[in-house]
C-alpha cells in the first residue's frame, strides 16, 4: 500500500486548484482522476468559453442549506484574487459587465494552464484513469493504529484518533494522511460526474442534501409547448407555490417541446427541483412582454384593432409584438385562432383573457429536467458538519469536501466556479498545514 500525505481525489476545477495550493505550501501530492485527462467538465464552461468568476458577488448568488457558509469559504479567496491568480499563469481576464472569460475566449486555455502547472510541479503526481470505490479511516486506539471496522463515525469514541484514510481503486490501494474529495456532483454525466461520492460517503455515515438537478430546463404539463417550440423571446417568469411568490427571474426565454429554457429559467431550476424533493410542486407564471403594463398593452391592442378596421385578423394584431408561433400558442389555448377578425378583441372579456395570456401566463410544472441535461448539482455533503470556517469534517479530521460535492452551487455566471475555486484553495491550504505544518 502506497502512503500519501495528501490525495485529491477528482481532477476538476477543485480538485485542480486544491492540489497546486498545497503543493506550493510543500506537500507531496497525488491526485487521482477517473477521466482519462483533468479538467474535462471544466470544458464546458461557459459554452465553451469558461466564465471562471464575477465581480459581482453577493450572498443571494449562492445557495446552500446553510445559507452563510458560503461567504465564509469566498472570502479567503474571491473574485479578485482568482483573476490575479489565473493571471499569474497567462490567463488574462475579459470582463464582460462583470463576468470574467479568458482574452482567449476558450476554456481549453484555463484547462491547460492548470494542466500544465500541475504537471511542472514535482510534489504533485497525477494518475488518470484510475476510479475511486472506497475510503476507510483509518484510526488511533491505545497507541495501535486500526482501520475502522465500520464507516460510520459512531466508531469514532473519545479515545479514538483518526491518523489517515485507506482509498481503494479499481487500481490499487493508497494511505492518505489527509483526504480532498473533489470527485463533482451527478450532473453532466457525459462529462464524467456521475455522483460516485455519495454512496461511498453515505457508508461512512456523512450526511447529505438529496442532490438534485440545477441550472436545467424545466418540463411542463402544457399542451402549448408543441406550438411553440423554438421561439425565443426577452420575458420574465416567477415562480409560486400556494400563490406566494418565491423567485422571478427575467432575460431570453427558450421555449422548447417539453417546456421552457434559457437563463432565467435555469436560475430557477434549482429552487423547483427542491421544492418538488419535498412535496410542493410550484407554477410557473410567464410574461412574454415585461417592458408593457397591462394597461399599456390593452391601449396598444385596442390601437391596433382600430389601425386595421374591418380587414384585420387576430394574427395581424399581435404581428410585430409576438413570434408568430408564440402568438398562435397563446390564443389556441384560449379556443382563438389567428386567422379570426381583429374585432374580437373589442369584447372586454376575449381582451381581457388575451392580456392574461401575454403578461401572466400560468404554466403547469411536470418536472426539472434531469441530471443528463444539468449543469450542476444542488444539495450534497450537508455544510452544518464542516468545522467553522473550514472545508473539514468535524468527525473526519483531515478530510476535505470541495466543489460540487458540498451543498453549495451558484447561479448562472461563474459562480460555481468561483466556489471551486475558493474551496479547493481553502483545501489545500488546510491540508498543507496539516501534514507540513
Amino acid at each position: 500500500m502506497r502512503s500519501i500525505p495528501i490525495l485529491v481525489a477528482g481532477a476538476g476545477a477543485s480538485g485542480m486548484l486544491a492540489a497546486i495550493t498545497a503543493a506550493r505550501q510543500g506537500a507531496k501530492v497525488l491526485v487521482i482522476e477517473k477521466n482519462n485527462r483533468p479538467g474535462k467538465k471544466l470544458l464546458a464552461t461557459g459554452n465553451g468559453r469558461c466564465n471562471y468568476t464575477n465581480r459581482v458577488q453577493q450572498p443571494e448568488c449562492y445557495r446552500c442549506s446553510q445559507l452563510d457558509y458560503p461567504e465564509t469559504v469566498l472570502r479567503y479567496f474571491d473574485a479578485d484574487t482568482t483573476v490575479e491568480w489565473f493571471r499569474e499563469l497567462g490567463i488574462l481576464p475579459k470582463d464582460r459587465d462583470g463576468y470574467i472569460y479568458p482574452l482567449s475566449g476558450q476554456a481549453t486555455s484555463v484547462r491547460n494552464v492548470l494542466e500544465r502547472t500541475m504537471s511542472q510541479d514535482r510534489n504533485i503526481t497525477l494518475q488518470c484513469e484510475e476510479v475511486i470505490t472506497d475510503i476507510i479511516p483509518r484510526y488511533e486506539v491505545s497507541g495501535m493504529t486500526k482501520t475502522a471496522g465500520q464507516h460510520t463515525s459512531d466508531s469514532i469514541g473519545e479515545k479514538h484518533k483518526i491518523t489517515g484514510y485507506e482509498v481503494h481503486t479499481d487500481r490499487g490501494k493508497y494511505m492518505a494522511r489527509c483526504l480532498i474529495l473533489a470527485m463533482g456532483g451527478a450532473a453532466a454525466p457525459a462529462q464524467g460526474t456521475t455522483g460516485d461520492a455519495y454512496s461511498i460517503l453515505s457508508a461512512m455515515g456523512i450526511q447529505l442534501i438529496n442532490p438534485l438537478p440545477a441550472l436545467t430546463s424545466v418540463e411542463l404539463n402544457e399542451r402549448c409547448c408543441k406550438e411553440w417550440a423554438g421561439v425565443r423571446i426577452h420575458g420574465q417568469v416567477s415562480l409560486w407555490r400556494d400563490e406566494v411568490l418565491i423567485g422571478k427571474e427575467s432575460g431570453e426565454i427558450q421555449m422548447v417541446a417539453q417546456g421552457i429554457s434559457g437563463i432565467p429559467v435555469f436560475q430557477l431550476s434549482g429552487i423547483v427541483s427542491r421544492q418538488i424533493d419535498t412535496g410542493n410542486v410550484p407554477v410557473f407564471t410567464l410574461d412574454c412582454l415585461p417592458d408593457f403594463s397591462e394597461e399599456e398593452l390593452k391601449q396598444e391592442l385596442m390601437r391596433r384593432v382600430d389601425f386595421l378596421r374591418e380587414s384585420g385578423s387576430l394574427g395581424d394584431v399581435l404581428e410585430g409584438m409576438l413570434p408568430d408561433k408564440l402568438s398562435s400558442a397563446l390564443l389556441k389555448d384560449i379556443q382563438l385562432k389567428k386567422d379570426k377578425p381583429a374585432s374580437l378583441l373589442q369584447k372586454e372579456e376575449l381582451c381581457e383573457n388575451l392580456i392574461t395570456q401575454i403578461k401572466n401566463k400560468v404554466l403547469r410544472i411536470k418536472r426539472v429536467s434531469g441530471f443528463e441535461k444539468a449543469q450542476v448539482t444542488s444539495g450534497g455533503v450537508d455544510t452544518r458538519q464542516f468545522l467553522p470556517e473550514t472545508v473539514e469534517l468535524q468527525s473526519y479530521p483531515g478530510l476535505y469536501i470541495t466543489g460540487e460535492l458540498a451543498d453549495v452551487d451558484g447561479i448562472c455566471g461563474g459562480y460555481n466556479l468561483q466556489w471551486a475555486w475558493s474551496s479547493g484553495h481553502l483545501a489545500g491550504m488546510q491540508a498543507a498545514e496539516r501534514v507540513v505544518g
